[in-house]
């Protein structure tokens, strides 16, 4: 062997002990230390505070109701466990009455019958609830005044189609503006029927269909109060295979400022597994091929743009992760948290206007392919709090606030930075989803912001710790944060000048 095939071999096998020295370092190799190792990191993740993005909507901290199945005594006129859960998210908009009840609601004619609606003419009014098993509106208002929220009401199209009493539709919906208006409730968000496309539907309709029934409903809704929004429910197709969506706003696109579309990822399929595997989570299913959500959110203007309507915004007013396909690969409550906590980091991300969880509960869930796990809280423990809960708690200090500019060079993490000014912070929020060792050493690199007292806090498995959040520890060297993100974690990391 000559001497310089000799120098050859011996460099070849230096640089692979190196970048096999790095890999194990970057995949969180069970064997390296918690401790990072400042000499060697340089970021990862690099946030400059000096890069606004645009402001976080309050409007995406939003949650569904269910008016038959919100009882007195889980909302007790704004005192009850409910506004106490919801004003700890900083909680900005609550839908009313719901998701598919509201094409079968008649407001001053409540029966607390969700899904039976009394235009019927064989319904049978013994079935009607007592009172207390369900909201009504002034309680609904109640509610939202005591959570400082922004109240959203529906209106009932689908009964009127279905029974040949459109007209009466039209004067039911006049004349719920007209009782906001005199009772002093400032509603300014109105969303007109859901999913008037599906099956389930009370009375099905085209985009051809829907558009005629908005023509017919919101001039009328406007001649009482002219300020009020009118949100329209579609098909959640934007990128691709969008022909209805298009010939909705073609049609109707002057009396529409929100489009709602509805997200659970991977309806009847979901499952953690397939969630580490999905990365960013996207919106593509057995149905759709679509992007990720920040980016059907972000193709969503341009193309209202092109079709001449710039002031339509985006919403998804039902959002949460699906049911799977059997009860043993359904998500734990931990994991369904942790995959929704990336949901809601591409909304805010990619700069989202309104978003409305579902479901804060659901009474009839069971123990199967729809389980208790996604929701906010447990009715078969007695209502008990979720891991959501505590996810949705780490994110109440983003709302309202700026989001700056925040890029991982990791894969697998998903990341985003808050500029609170007026709490003078900064908030780095920290997805792993990586499927690597225990931890995951990081750099941040911040620039435009003082680095002062830093506190971490790690949203984790009760595995890793007796509640779901553990105390991170964070290394400051200059302008750089070190630290460990725990395996399939959410870390929200604060920094005071």
């Amino acid at each position: 062997m000559n001497d310089n095939k000799i120098y050859s071999f011996t460099y070849i096998s230096v640089i692979l002990i190196l970048i096999l020295a790095i890999v194990a370092c970057r995949e969180g190799n069970n064997n390296v230390s918690l401790t990072p190792d400042t000499t060697e990191t340089i970021y990862d993740i690099l946030v400059d505070a000096n890069l606004p993005k645009g402001r976080v909507s309050p409007l995406l901290m939003g949650f569904g109701t269910i008016y038959s199945f919100e009882k007195d005594e889980m909302w007790q006129n704004g005192q009850g466990m409910m506004p106490s859960m919801l004003k700890r998210f900083n909680t900005g908009i609550l839908r009313y009455p719901g998701g598919a009840l509201v094409n079968r609601y008649h407001w001053n004619n409540l029966n607390g019958e969700g899904w039976k609606d009394n235009w019927n003419p064989n319904y049978d009014t013994a079935n009607d609830k007592d009172p207390r098993e369900y909201m009504d509106v002034d309680e609904y208002m109640m509610n939202v005044q005591a959570i400082d929220a922004e109240p959203m009401l529906g209106i009932n199209m689908g009964s009127g189609l279905k029974y040949d009493r459109v007209q009466d539709g039209i004067d039911e919906a006049v004349a719920l503006v007209k009782y906001c208006e005199e009772h002093g409730y400032a509603v300014r968000y109105w969303y007109l029927d859901n999913e008037p496309y599906h099956d389930g539907a009370n009375y099905k309709m085209t985009a051809a269909e829907y558009a005629e029934q908005i023509n017919l409903y919101v001039p009328a809704m406007k001649a009482i109060n002219p300020d009020i929004e009118i949100i329209v429910n579609w098909k959640h197709n934007i990128t691709s295979e969008n022909n209805s969506l298009i010939t909705l706003i073609e049609a109707a696109g002057k009396h529409i400022d929100i489009v709602e579309v509805h997200w659970y990822w991977q309806w009847g399929e979901s499952s953690f597994n397939l969630w580490k595997d999905n990365s960013p989570m996207s919106t593509k299913n057995k149905w759709y091929n679509g992007g990720s959500y920040a980016d059907e959110i972000m193709a969503f203007k341009p193309l209202m743009n092109s079709l001449g309507y710039p002031h339509i915004k985006l919403a998804s007013n039902e959002w949460n992760i699906g049911p799977s396909a059997s009860e043993a690969s359904h998500p734990s409550k931990f994991e369904s948290a942790l995959m929704q906590s990336e949901m809601f980091s591409q909304y805010i991300d990619a700069g989202m206007h309104m978003a409305c969880f579902w479901g804060a509960y659901w009474p009839l869930a069971e123990q199967g392919t729809n389980t208790v796990n996604r929701y906010l809280l447990d009715p078969t423990d007695d209502y008990s709090q979720n891991p959501s809960v505590t996810m949705f708690e780490l994110f109440a200090d983003a709302m309202g606030r700026e989001q700056v500019e925040c890029r991982s060079m990791i894969s697998d993490v998903y990341d985003i930075a808050i500029r609170d000014d007026v709490n003078d912070q900064l908030i780095i929020y920290v997805l792993n989803k990586k499927d690597s060792g225990e931890s995951l050493s990081t750099g941040i690199k911040i620039k435009g912001y003082e680095i002062g007292a830093v506190n971490a806090i790690s949203f984790v498995d009760k595995m890793m710790s007796e509640s779901h959040l553990a105390g991170t520890d964070v290394k400051v060297e200059d302008d750089r944060l070190i630290l460990h993100l725990p395996k399939n974690s959410l870390t929200k990391i604060v920094v005071k000048r």
